[in-house]
């Protein structure tokens, strides 16, 4: 049994009711020819709903296109995730956690580079620590450029951040 038989058509109802919710509780634009706290549900259920159909038809012209064979069944069968893309999946979870709780406590431009850091040494497999170094670091600096002084959106700064100062 191949799981995106069932894909399709979950996603599709899916879709279908995070669009009746984003009709029913959130409001609709007050101005005229403006989009509206509804435009970006409505463009993700959409897009969910296109991409279930798709799924759902592209299946079923692949079923009366060739009939199943012994080889296809075969293909059919996942084999067990090898070792490091459980750690990979697994470290990306931990680090999302992970950068949850720090940028609580500390704040964007504590956690950003150390993340960064976990990130490109640890799960990236990268040796050159120079190279992490400026990466986490630039990357942290830029982010805070375009959003603080270009944007003027303001940062976290985490519930630490007198610590820091």
């Amino acid at each position: 049994m191949r799981s995106h038989r069932f894909l399709g058509p979950l996603l599709s109802v899916f879709s279908v009711g995070w669009l009746w919710l984003t009709f029913q509780y959130i409001p609709s634009s007050n101005t005229p020819g403006e989009p509206g706290p509804q435009a970006f549900p409505i463009v993700l259920g959409c897009a969910l709903l296109l991409l279930g159909l798709s799924i759902t038809v592209s299946d079923f012209a692949r079923k009366k296109a060739a009939a199943p064979t012994k080889t296809d069944a075969q293909s059919d069968v996942n084999p067990e995730p090898k070792k490091h893309e459980l750690r990979i999946v697994l470290g990306t979870f931990g680090l999302l956690m992970l950068y949850a709780f720090l940028m609580e406590k500390t704040g964007f431009l504590v956690s950003t580079p150390i993340v960064l850091a976990l990130t490109l040494g640890g799960l990236l497999r990268i040796r050159r620590w120079a190279f992490i170094a400026k990466m986490s670091v630039g990357t942290t600096l830029v982010c805070w450029l375009v959003f603080v002084v270009l944007l003027r959106v303001p940062l976290p700064g985490g519930s630490w951040w007198w610590f820091f100062q």
